[in-house]
């Protein structure tokens, strides 16, 4: 029995599907992708590619995709690789747990400097296994704020998972109490957070691309951020070319001063969020000082298309601030940033530093969840 891993292609497409449908036979819902769609590649700023592992020159036993991206990490600017959907036999037959080993190792040699993210917690086998390499994996806090509080309690499945969560929210839905509540708890938040508001000259200006007037934005607050992917105008055109994603440039005395990326998604029986209106603040950037404007407004015109609950994850410092200040509230997270020992290594050069990591889920694969 002899492994060997390689770029997939499309002479490949036939045994990859052959592997995918040994997957669903046996009842998981993961795949490989096949290799007829085109990679994200654009004058090396970033690409895409999918690999496989294949026993014995003729059957898939696994894969796995490898985006690189270039990114700030402190004065630096390097290519990071984003290691995602590892997908193996192992799943099926222990006899190929080895392949999630022989998959990361070869994605490191192809680039040291490596993170995951997503991966639904630290108990997922994914997490274990890059614990288990001295990857270091850390939470990137979630934040939350409810609009109708009704539709939010019919459809929150998290809360729930046990019979007795299940009949408090049902108790707290049917009763009314459970709006009352809520409504309480959002507006002391308002009411906390509250300060008189100065005149601004902000405009507002929903686009369909972005233009390279939003450079300006990097090249200037690129200083406040210790590890991010470059968020200029060939990144943001790239990632966010679909049709889908409410894009919002801000202006003040004719000059851009941040942008914002966001989805309003109409939900058909999701994990978490059953068939609410989603509203997710997907990412966003600005000039230093512009952080709670940016989230007020976002979050507004969400709000204006009546979504019944908005989320966000964030790690910058400035930008929790910036949404608790809006009165968002930090709930639990599943969303799990894990960097390889290389990476980890340039990262921790400076503990401080940590609080100024600008990752959210722009990153990585996406909002493919929500």
């Amino acid at each position: 029995m002899t492994y060997h891993i390689k770029k997939s292609s499309n002479d490949d497409a036939d045994i990859i599907l052959n592997f995918n449908k040994e997957l669903a036979k046996k009842g998981f819902k993961f795949s490989l992708p096949i290799p007829d769609l085109k990679s994200i590649t654009t004058n090396n700023f970033i690409k895409k590619n999918s690999f496989i592992l294949i026993e014995d020159k003729i059957l898939v036993r696994a894969g796995y995709t490898l985006k690189s991206q270039w990114f700030k990490v402190n004065e630096e600017l390097l290519q990071i690789g984003y290691y995602y959907q590892p997908v193996s036999a192992g799943l099926f037959n222990k006899k190929y747990n080895v392949c999630g080993v022989l998959l990361l190792n070869d994605a490191q040699k192809k680039n040291p400097n490596l993170f995951s993210l997503g991966m639904g917690g630290y108990t997922k086998p994914l997490p274990k296994l890059l614990k288990s390499l001295n990857w270091r994996l850390q939470k990137i806090p979630f934040f939350f704020k409810i609009f109708n509080p009704n539709s939010f309690l019919k459809n929150i499945k998290y809360l729930k998972n046990t019979k007795t969560k299940y009949f408090l929210v049902t108790f707290l839905l049917s009763t009314g109490l459970g709006w009352i509540f809520i409504k309480i708890i959002f507006q002391l938040l308002e009411l906390f957070n509250f300060k008189f508001k100065k005149k601004n000259n902000l405009k507002i200006k929903e686009i369909e691309k972005f233009e390279q007037d939003v450079d300006i934005i990097w090249e200037n607050s690129k200083k406040h951020n210790s590890f991010s992917a470059v968020r200029n105008f060939q990144y943001l055109k790239i990632l966010y070319s679909d049709k889908k994603f409410i894009k919002l440039k801000f202006i003040e005395n004719d000059k851009v001063i941040g942008w914002s990326i966001s989805l309003c998604s109409k939900l058909n029986d999701h994990h978490y969020f059953g068939d609410m209106k989603l509203g997710s603040i997907v990412d966003c950037f600005c000039l230093s000082g512009y952080e709670k404007i940016i989230i007020n407004q976002t979050a507004e015109i969400l709000k204006n298309r009546d979504v019944d609950l908005i989320v966000s994850n964030q790690s910058h410092v400035f930008w929790k601030k910036a949404f608790k200040m809006n009165s968002f509230i930090k709930g639990p997270s599943n969303f799990i940033f894990a960097s390889s020992k290389i990476l980890s290594d340039k990262l921790m050069k400076d503990k401080k530093s940590n609080d100024y990591m600008h990752i959210t889920r722009g990153d990585g694969d996406g909002p493919i969840n929500l």
